[in-house]
């Protein structure tokens, strides 16, 4: 029962990291966008401030978005050379104890999120929308939310070591980053 829920939970996070990788694409598309539509109206003459910190806002959604995609995809920079030179232990130790590790440092940082939030106070100058300026917060939202998903990917990465399965990385799926 319960690894069939950690299963369901497995399958959802890759959902979502389908969903996020469209998303944090999708943002780095507005910026560019913005950016080429400012560099070609120059030329007539046309400047619209607001496309500036708009590219702001969609940069930092974009790295805020893709942090749990880079996560779950198993993109990011991993020195295990040491580890797997000790052996098939030390991979399953290191394993767990980094999964562990993960999920307390996401568990401090969501646990700050109430405290970051009350400290970016007012709105955004120029990140216009038709109901008024974005509210600074906006730009944690994704980081909260990215952190709550990695706290839950590290939490089910642990349940399969302590399963004895193999890191999604091993399996050789080419869509979570493995050889």
């Amino acid at each position: 029962m319960f690894v069939k829920f950690v299963d369901a939970l497995d399958s959802m996070l890759e959902a979502l990291a389908s969903a996020f990788h469209v998303l944090a694409n999708a943002c780095l598309l507005l910026m560019l966008f913005g950016t080429a539509a400012t560099i070609v109206l120059r030329v007539f003459g046309v400047s619209y401030y607001w496309i500036w910190p708009w590219s702001m806002q969609f940069f930092v959604w974009m790295s805020f978005i893709g942090f749990f995609v880079i996560y779950r995809r198993r993109k990011d920079i991993a020195v295990d050379y040491l580890v797997r030179k000790l052996g098939i232990r030390a991979i399953q130790a290191s394993r767990l104890f980094v999964s562990c590790l993960i999920v307390f440092l996401m568990a401090v940082i969501l646990f700050q999120m109430p405290t970051i939030f009350e400290s970016q106070v007012g709105p955004i100058d120029g990140v216009i929308t038709p109901w008024g300026e974005l509210e600074r917060f906006t730009l944690s939202v994704p980081l909260a939310v990215s952190c709550a998903l990695i706290l839950l990917n590290s939490f089910t990465d642990a349940i399969f070591a302590l399963l004895g399965r193999p890191e999604p990385a091993q399996l050789g799926s080419s869509d979570t980053g493995g050889q």
